[in-house]
């Protein structure tokens, strides 16, 4: 009885040295500066799936931080379709375990110098973390996502 309660508290001094009680935190959104993304966008035309590589997206804190802007940057709708540059303004958030999750509806993008009235923005929704973004909306009637990463300047 006396070798397993020595083998007992053995086992269980080697758990306490081997156990570390620290965790790493999850990095998290840092929403002091614009971050840029860059990945795919894809757009719903006409029932086909047309994807965009290597496309940009830039996140911008609003001054008072409690919203940001999406900007996209040289998005088509449709392949004859001039690139345009378009702005999503004051999109809300909120944060959970270091993630940045939005859920918008019914927003007004900017183009061109004004409003696009014409491609509201409905059902944007999505989740931002350290190194990645991954979203869906609808720009009028054309469904879009986008999944990318934090450019890097390498």
């Amino acid at each position: 009885m006396k070798i397993f309660k020595i083998f007992a508290l053995a086992a269980m001094m080697f758990g306490m040295v081997a156990c570390d009680n620290t965790t790493t935190p999850e990095e998290v959104v840092d929403m002091d500066a614009p971050t840029a993304y860059v990945g795919t966008v894809s757009v719903v035309v006409a029932g086909q799936t047309v994807p965009t590589p290597d496309s940009l997206i830039e996140i911008v804190p609003s001054q008072d931080g409690k919203s940001f802007s999406i900007v996209f940057k040289k998005i088509k709708f449709v392949p004859a379709m001039p690139a345009l540059d378009i702005t999503i303004p004051t999109v809300n958030f909120t944060v959970t375990d270091g993630a940045i999750n939005l859920v918008a509806d019914g927003i007004i993008p900017l183009c061109m110098g004004g409003e696009f009235p014409n491609y509201i923005v409905t059902a944007l929704k999505g989740t931002i973390t350290a190194t990645s973004i991954d979203l869906s909306l609808k720009f009028g009637d054309f469904e879009t996502s986008f999944k990318g990463t934090v450019q890097t300047n390498a």
